[in-house]
């Protein structure tokens, strides 16, 4: 069960972890997490970056998780909006440069968790390429 006095931040972090896990799962390295750019004025966080070493492609994946049964219940990847995508664009692209990759080949996925804490089982969405 959630035990944070900020259960929504640890709905997240746990969906994280599991996407994390996911991705180690399909043969992926991950490089980073939950990172933000550390220069001028901030832009946004991407909450993993992985490699995909079959395809020797960078994915950025942003990681959205809801409680079953809840008010905020709706599909998690809805709650990536337009604005959202523009900010995740900005930080992805601060990534690139930060780590010298602007020739590498990329990709913008989501990461849809909901989570069942009657059951304490999660189901997973993996939607490549999310572009507006």
């Amino acid at each position: 069960m959630i035990n944070n006095p900020n259960p929504r931040k640890e709905i997240g972090n746990l969906g994280e972890r599991i996407a994390v896990n996911y991705f180690k799962a399909q043969g992926c390295e991950i490089l980073a997490m939950n990172f933000e750019n550390s220069f001028g004025y901030r832009i946004g966080e991407i909450d993993v970056v992985a490699r995909d070493l079959k395809n020797n492609e960078l994915i950025f994946a942003e990681v959205k998780t809801r409680q079953k049964g809840t008010t905020t219940s709706n599909a998690p990847e809805l709650a990536i909006s337009r604005a959202k995508y523009q900010k995740l664009s900005k930080i992805i692209s601060a990534y690139l440069r930060k780590n010298n990759l602007l020739h590498c080949d990329y990709r913008l996925d989501a990461v849809a968790i909901e989570l069942d804490m009657k059951t304490r089982k999660a189901s997973l969405r993996h939607l490549k390429c999310i572009y507006y």
